[in-house]
């Protein structure tokens, strides 16, 4: 199959004369990597004028397609010991090197690079990654200031030190540059997340539910808005407005139906705790919570009729269950039941609290009705 692609690619040439090094760089150029390999294959490098520097280029772009990242590092290397001196060859050898995260060759090959790649935003962009990741952090936000400044139509830049901002914790700093940011393009939903959830960690929240609720109404297909805005309303103090929130997130992604049914039991609504519990599908996890909002709401007998549940579940390995059950049993005057709970106890503060409880059931023996 081979010999026959060759003989159309080069007609008028007897196979041993078929330059296979330009062939491979013919076909490299024309994204046939897979036969441009097969031709390199057929390299003879011991043979007199075999374009070595070629002959590596290519197989390192070949490598980098395939995502060979050592090959590739190393075969660019072996270009320019062999006289490559295409600059860009240096910047894909940069690409290889950032991929295996050696971050300080990374840089070394873009500054072999020279001048010719300084027009490339792109080598502006992994320059600063790897001089973040050395943890070079201020020499990283220079390059991207300087990189704002070569390319001010570029916002790439700008997005970038916002977010290597928020890592740093600096995020107030983060706020007041992604605002800016935000203010020249049309960010995207995770921009407005990333943003809002930075000014909720310096703790400025109306600025961020300002920010929140705008981005909300922007984008209201996005359920992480929705999901930022109900926890900085949390840590605000406020867990009614983020269990409402996390509702509407809910009946796109139930999983949060726990969440919120856990948050309205928080603000004092077991009610609506309830109404959310029943719609959870996982049953372990929906059955820990309704015996704890049962317990909530005084409904023991409810609490006590679930053990069978709960034991088919394997939930009684839980001594919180196991205490709950107790007290529900005890409020229900079933004294057989809870010492039958209290007895499997042995986590130090529910011990205690199962000596409270016995010494209660001593004090209303004669007269169980005062316990209930």
């Amino acid at each position: 199959m081979i010999a026959f692609c060759l003989s159309i690619a080069l007609p008028a040439l007897a196979q041993d004369e078929v330059d296979y090094v330009e062939l491979a760089a013919v076909l490299a150029r024309d994204g046939e990597m897979e036969r441009a390999e097969e031709a390199l294959r057929n390299v003879d490098l011991d043979a007199e004028g075999v374009d070595l520097a070629k002959y590596h280029t290519v197989r390192g772009l070949v490598a980098m397609e395939r995502q060979q990242l050592e090959t590739a590092a190393e075969a660019f290397g072996a270009a320019f010991a062999a006289g490559e001196t295409d600059p860009l060859i240096h910047l894909y050898r940069a690409q290889a090197l950032f991929g295996l995260d050696r971050y300080a060759d990374a840089i070394a090959a873009i500054e072999q690079a020279g001048e010719p790649v300084e027009g490339l935003s792109g080598a502006w962009l992994m320059r600063a990654h790897a001089e973040w990741m050395l943890d070079r952090r201020q020499a990283a936000m220079d390059t991207l200031r300087e990189a704002s400044g070569r390319f001010p139509s570029n916002t790439s830049f700008q997005r970038r030190q916002v977010f290597y901002l928020i890592e740093a914790g600096l995020y107030q700093e983060a706020a007041e540059l992604g605002r800016d940011y935000l203010s020249r393009v049309e960010g995207k939903p995770e921009d407005f997340v990333a943003i809002g959830t930075a000014l909720r960690r310096a703790r400025s929240f109306d600025e961020a539910l300002q920010f929140l609720e705008a981005a909300r109404l922007a984008h209201p297909e996005d359920g992480n808005i929705g999901k930022a805005l109900a926890q900085t309303w949390l840590e605000k103090g406020n867990a009614y407005a983020a269990a409402e929130i996390l509702a509407i997130e809910a009946e796109r992604e139930p999983a949060l139906l726990a969440e919120a049914a856990e948050l309205f039991r928080r603000a004092g609504h077991p009610m609506r705790a309830l109404m959310l519990n029943a719609r959870i599908s996982d049953s372990e996890r929906k059955l820990k919570q309704r015996v704890g909002i049962l317990v909530e709401l005084g409904r023991f007998e409810q609490v006590a009729g679930m053990e069978a549940a709960l034991y088919r579940a394997g939930l009684l390995a839980d001594e919180d269950i196991r205490y709950a059950l107790a007290y529900a049993h005890f409020r229900g005057g079933n004294f057989e039941a809870v010492e039958r709970h209290l007895s499997a106890l042995k986590r130090p503060e529910l011990f205690r609290k199962a000596t409270e409880l016995r010494r209660l059931m001593q004090d209303c023996a004669d007269a169980r009705w005062t316990c209930a």
